[in-house]
């Protein structure tokens, strides 16, 4: 069962870095660009500010977690 979950790791992983740089690009294509209308709603309802934490799990290119970044920063 190990070596299963380690092989199968290995290979989330490359399929992940094959399409890494074309991630957000294949976003915008499948949902006509509305994926990044619904980041910025979901941030917009969350309001962040610099005293809170965001955990981004399993989030594509971690493009959620620079926007709660950028939105923090410009709160201060």
């Amino acid at each position: 069962m190990q070596q299963y979950l380690q092989n199968k790791k290995g290979l989330v992983e490359d399929v992940f870095d094959k399409v890494y740089d074309q991630y957000d690009l294949m976003n915008d294509f499948m949902s006509l660009g509305i994926h990044r209308l619904w980041k910025k709603s979901m941030l917009n309802t969350m309001n962040p500010s610099i005293n809170q934490n965001l955990i981004d799990v399993a989030c594509g290119t971690g493009d959620i977690a620079k926007l709660f970044f950028e939105k923090c920063k410009s709160t201060i």
